[in-house]
């Protein structure tokens, strides 16, 4: 049998650890750049992101970068007036959700959607109209909706069937032809502001009492002129033949539409009585309809067809 020379053995197991030794500073080394050039790439990127959030080709200064799509009813003047924006505004940092709430809560607007453009620059605003169904007056007052933002000073405004509200200015020349003729007296509310006494509100109760009102207005074959709103204690509500009273109405429940059912029954009237003679009729209470004529001091019954 040999014999191992130590010496030998020695030697190679020193070069054995020299290697080791070296690849483990390799590897040490390699991980220290995989983790300057990770560290050099992050701050890349924060950097990129910082000067893409300030540069100025993404930031709208003027409402001619907000496009409006879709209004055919509406100046397009008239609904970059109600977008809450402050000039500039970065288009990264906006959230369109506000804007959408706010434009559908203050204009006839059915549906609005909002998208960004970075190249060009430009808001872009689609929009669904609803048309109006009715018209009111005041006197070039302005109107605040639930969205907050005013509207006017105008003097005749148009109102949607949902109770939307925009100054007849706000529409196209020649959009809405011909023009709704329901007129309503009383639709806004008062705002108490010494500062600003021609300031007006649609009532989110009016809203919907509007809502309920027209849904039933539109079953009805007697033609309704117009409604006087100004009492809460009597609604009234004006017919070819005369003014109907419809006393302190009762919303949310059957008897508004008892009421209105019962006007049906007034286009026989000219069979009895003259309509020139007609002050006023009472519906108050629907299955005992009273009429108030010139020449009588009281109330009467109204004549009914005899079968």
């Amino acid at each position: 049998m040999g014999m191992v020379n130590p010496s030998r053995q020695g030697a190679a197991a020193n070069d054995a650890i020299r290697e080791r030794r070296r690849q483990l500073q390799s590897k040490r080394r390699w991980r220290q750049l995989a983790g300057l050039w990770r560290t050099m790439v992050l701050l890349g990127l924060t950097g990129g992101l910082v000067w893409g959030l300030t540069l100025p080709d993404w930031i709208i200064r003027r409402p001619d970068q907000v496009q409006i799509r879709g209004n055919v009813l509406l100046k397009t003047t008239a609904i970059q007036a109600q977008l809450a924006l402050d000039y500039p505004q970065s288009l990264l940092r906006l959230q369109p959700q506000p804007l959408i709430q706010s434009l559908e809560a203050t204009l006839p607007l059915q549906r609005v959607t909002i998208a960004r453009q970075l190249f060009p620059p430009q808001l872009i605003v689609e929009v669904q109209e609803r048309l109006p169904v009715a018209v009111t007056t005041c006197r070039q007052c302005l109107v605040i909706s639930e969205g907050g933002q005013p509207q006017g000073p105008a003097s005749r405004w148009f109102i949607d069937a949902t109770g939307a509200v925009a100054p007849s200015t706000s529409y196209q020349a020649t959009a809405l032809n011909p023009a709704p003729t329901l007129m309503i007296q009383g639709y806004f509310v008062a705002v108490s502001t010494p500062s600003r006494p021609n300031l007006l509100a649609v009532s989110r109760d009016r809203q919907q009492q509007w809502q309920q009102l027209y849904r039933l207005l539109q079953r009805q074959s007697l033609p309704i002129i117009a409604i006087d709103w100004r009492n809460e204690q009597n609604l009234v509500v004006q017919t070819p033949l005369a003014p109907v009273h419809l006393g302190a109405v009762q919303w949310n429940s059957h008897v508004l539409e008892q009421q209105l059912m019962a006007l049906v029954n007034l286009q026989q009237l000219p069979d009895y009585l003259d309509p020139r003679q007609i002050v006023f009729i009472d519906l108050v209470n629907p299955q005992e309809p009273l009429v108030q004529m010139r020449n009588q001091p009281t109330q009467q019954p109204l004549p009914r067809r005899t079968p």
